[in-house]
């Protein structure tokens, strides 16, 4: 598998039961690959939390 179709899946996961936030996941996933910092601003329940919380189960192995 190479690297774009591995990208694909580890988008497709962190995506599943979240929507209308690809945009924010996929920059979210684009800053953790390139070892920057993101900042995640809004207001209480729109997924914040959830989003950072996949994103960190994703890089566990």
């Amino acid at each position: 598998m190479n690297i774009h179709e591995r990208t694909k899946k580890i988008l497709k996961e962190l995506n599943k039961d979240i929507y209308e936030k690809e945009e924010v996941i996929s920059l979210t996933f684009l800053s953790a690959i390139a070892g920057e910092s993101i900042f995640l601003l809004g207001a209480p329940c729109v997924a914040k939390s959830l989003i950072a919380r996949r994103l960190k189960f994703a890089f566990e192995n």
